[in-house]
């Protein structure tokens, strides 16, 4: 008997920890996907107009200004990867083969050919978006 009111007390919890996950997720991020990344100074604009009623001359300049501080906020994050990619990249490969020290050699491979597929989306993002990561093809091991 006591099981019985463990497993449903345990069950009740659970759902609603779920519940109350999914309203906090629909409510928190206002609807927008992140993994999409962050919004783009238009998205950032349009939800400024609307919250403080900007008239179009402040939407104008307000764009201006958005738009120089993301150019700024480029230019840094370009001269970081310079500076911060082989780091990365080597923080990355020995990440990997502690990885692969673990799995099975079929696993391994499964393991090697998720990570081109990554590595193409990733590409395909990059292209279309503009890059984000350090590009650690020039630093990579045969090993």
């Amino acid at each position: 008997m006591k099981s019985f009111f463990k497993n449903t007390a345990l069950v009740l919890t659970v759902l609603g920890l779920m519940a109350s996950g999914s309203a906090v997720a629909e409510k928190g991020d206002g609807g927008r996907d992140w993994k999409q990344g962050p919004p783009s100074v238009e998205d950032v604009l349009a939800r400024m107009s609307e919250t403080l009623d900007l008239s179009n001359q402040q939407a104008i300049d307000l764009l201006v200004v958005l738009q120089q501080h993301a150019a700024e906020r480029n230019a840094l994050h370009e001269q970081t990867m310079v500076i911060m990619g082989p780091e990365i990249c080597a923080q990355q490969e020995a990440a990997e083969d502690d990885v692969l020290a673990i799995l099975t050699s079929e696993q391994a491979e499964q393991f090697m050919l998720l990570k081109e597929e990554r590595r193409t989306k990733a590409a395909e993002r990059a292209h279309r978006k503009g890059k984000n990561r350090p590009d650690c093809s020039q630093f990579e091991s045969d090993g």
